[in-house]
């Protein structure tokens, strides 16, 4: 994701695109406030669940990039994703477009796992770490690196006072799947194993401790 171009992060979340069911909208605003392109405001709209126009949050795709934060951040499920459309879809874009960018040149990659976080990093706000820091990790094998990475993290404890350990309290949940309990729509190995279709990498790794 890093490596892409402005141009080419509109293509990677194309098929990502938010709608708004209105008729769930209560006009609470968090999705306009924290939009980071200024691409939603609240107006009447033709949808409601009674006849009659009705106040909502409208989306400007002409501005809109597809980064989903609205529909993480609304409690009403009114900010959704279209039927059609998965998480499966970008994190399938973002593994053929690594295969772009590193075929035939010499790479080698490096992942701090640290300061690990309940939402994408990317965005303009997020919470507190969900586990301790774990380290750096290397490898000439992406897939290998993120597929042991994402293994250390499963394994390893949750903070006290995280999003993680408020959603299962009294649980250390060592061992279990942190990204599903905190994203139980999102099949996150769906990006890894696609990778791993089209020859990035592989999934296999030797995990040695230095």
């Amino acid at each position: 994701m890093g490596c892409a171009s402005v141009a080419g992060k509109l293509e990677l979340y194309s098929s990502s695109k938010p709608v708004i069911k209105a008729g769930n909208c209560r006009c609470c605003g968090i999705c306009v406030k924290h939009c980071a392109h200024d691409a939603i405001h609240i107006e009447k709209t033709e949808e409601a669940n009674h006849a009659g126009k009705h106040t909502a949050a409208v989306i400007d795709y002409g501005k809109c990039v597809g980064c989903g934060q609205c529909v993480a951040l609304c409690q009403y499920e009114s900010a959704v994703l279209r039927d059609w459309d998965t998480s499966e879809t970008l994190n399938g874009k973002i593994a053929e477009y690594t295969k772009a960018i590193v075929a035939g040149r010499p790479c080698f990659y490096i992942n701090f796992i640290v300061n690990v976080s309940p939402e994408c990093d990317c965005w303009n706000h997020n919470d507190a770490a969900i586990i301790p820091d774990l380290g750096i990790a290397a490898s000439f094998d992406p897939v290998a690196l993120d597929q042991a990475c994402a293994d250390m993290v499963m394994e390893a404890p949750a903070l006290p006072g995280s999003k993680l350990e408020k959603a299962r309290p009294h649980e250390h949940l060592c061992g279990d799947d942190k990204f599903h309990i905190l994203h139980p729509d999102t099949n996150w190995q769906a990006g890894l194993e696609h990778a791993e279709k089209i020859g990035v990498g592989t999934r296999l790794y030797e995990l040695i401790r230095i």
